[in-house]
């Protein structure tokens, strides 16, 4: 399997020590909601064949140029591929729903919201895009109330673009979001964590992970497995994260561990970096 690199950097060797057991939004355009069918998301209807992308959506969480915070999807900008199976899974901190509307891919996808602070709800929706190019999607839930829903007509927001790439393209795309002191445990306390921390991707073909840092201290996404330590720069705004992107290409099919190894969730006796899903996961290739 080749190694993850990341843009304009050699990753550095890995280190052995660390090796231990790891167990509604928008510019409203009411027309074009109009046309979009109603689907309701539901779990497990992914085929192994299909693609994943992970979205994440976070209240209050990202920077705006009024400079406020606000509601967002923190990577609702997706690219996929024509003709390809697709599975979104929706990963929603914000106690209120929201929808992933596109009226020109025919997606009206209803997100659920979260039922306890710190603890995501998942929304999963498969489907395949039909035409390339690229194409529009909003919310069409009222958000970001606090702010009188600026957000709902802002890019990169609770708006944006996805992009459906050439059948001939062979890339797939995930991404990652890091949050210091957000996501709760079993232990009742809310920790430092990789949202999602476990992923999905198709052997055999290149994979470009992107990986959005809300935190202000470094981390890395480390595996021995995989032979990859990618250095992940910290946040210098609160609400506006760094952007990590690295690639790699999958040589074979099986379940990878990966781990941060840079000192983390200091407050909490670095819990996270011993737990599934916070600071440490899987890269699963199918």
């Amino acid at each position: 399997m080749n190694k993850l690199i990341k843009k304009g950097t050699i990753a550095i060797a890995l280190i052995s020590a660390l090796s231990f057991s790891l167990a509604g939004c928008g510019a409203t355009d009411s027309a074009k909601t109009a046309k979009a069918k109603t689907v309701t998301a539901s779990a497990n209807v992914q085929k192994e064949s299909g693609y994943n992308q992970y979205i994440v959506i976070e209240p209050g969480g990202k920077l705006g140029s009024d400079g406020k915070q606000h509601d967002a999807f923190i990577n609702g900008d997706i690219k996929i591929t024509e003709g390809q199976q697709v599975t979104l899974h929706f990963l929603n901190y914000d106690g209120g729903t929201h929808t992933y509307t596109s009226a020109d891919l025919g997606l009206n996808v209803k997100i659920k919201g979260s039922t306890k602070k710190g603890q995501p709800e998942e929304t999963t929706y498969t489907f395949t895009p039909k035409k390339n190019g690229d194409f529009t999607w909003m919310c069409a839930d009222k958000c970001d109330g606090d702010n009188n829903q600026w957000a709902m007509a802002q890019q990169g927001y609770m708006q944006g673009k996805i992009t459906v790439l050439p059948s001939t393209n062979k890339v797939q795309y995930v991404s990652m979001v890091i949050n210091a002191g957000y996501k709760l445990g079993s232990d009742g306390k809310l920790h430092d964590a990789f949202t999602p921390g476990d992923i999905a991707v198709k052997a055999g073909q290149p994979v470009e992970v992107t990986i959005y840092n809300f935190d202000d201290g470094t981390h890395t996404l480390t595996s021995n497995d995989l032979g990859a330590n990618i250095q992940i720069s910290g946040s210098k705004q609160k609400g506006n994260p760094s952007v990590t992107t690295s690639t790699f290409t999958p040589s074979k099919k099986g379940t990878f561990k990966w781990m941060c190894a840079d000192k983390c969730d200091g407050q909490n006796g670095q819990w996270a970096m011993m737990q599934d899903n916070y600071m440490m996961g899987t890269i699963t290739t199918k």
